[in-house]
């Protein structure tokens, strides 16, 4: 009988351990590898009401050099509550600062900087493998 609950106390033991490193690897594969710096709706040209774009700064934190990086933008303005995606092409290193406008949004009329929320939400990376939110 001592022996049962020995072996039970054991077995129990590996089985949270086991869990708790599978929650740890989802969790690190769910880590989002770009890591946004500023993102904000710039302001209209000229006369415009219109806004002017996007403004992404952001970070490669991957291991990886990405060829593409897609976001998701939110943003409001008086009339309506947009959702968006805007992707970057190009060849991104890893620990590089890169700072592109996007037209993104530059159909709506302008509610001021702020955004509502701001995530990369998939990277293409150069040895063709892929990372999802």
């Amino acid at each position: 009988m001592k022996r049962t609950k020995q072996l039970i106390c054991g077995l129990a033991a590996l089985l949270f351990a086991a869990g708790c490193l599978l929650s740890a690897a989802v969790a690190q594969a769910k880590t989002n590898p770009i890591s946004i710096q500023h993102c904000f709706i710039t302001v209209p040209k000229g006369l415009s009401k219109k806004a002017g774009g996007t403004q992404i700064g952001y970070v490669n934190r991957g291991p990886k050099t990405a060829e593409s990086v897609t976001f998701a933008v939110g943003y409001r303005n008086a009339a309506q509550h947009f959702l968006r995606r805007v992707t970057d092409y190009g060849s991104f290193a890893p620990g590089a600062l890169i700072d592109h406008h996007f037209s993104l949004y530059s159909d709506v009329t302008y509610a001021g900087k702020q955004n509502q929320g701001c995530r990369a939400v998939a990277v293409k990376w150069s040895d063709g493998t892929r990372w999802t939110y």
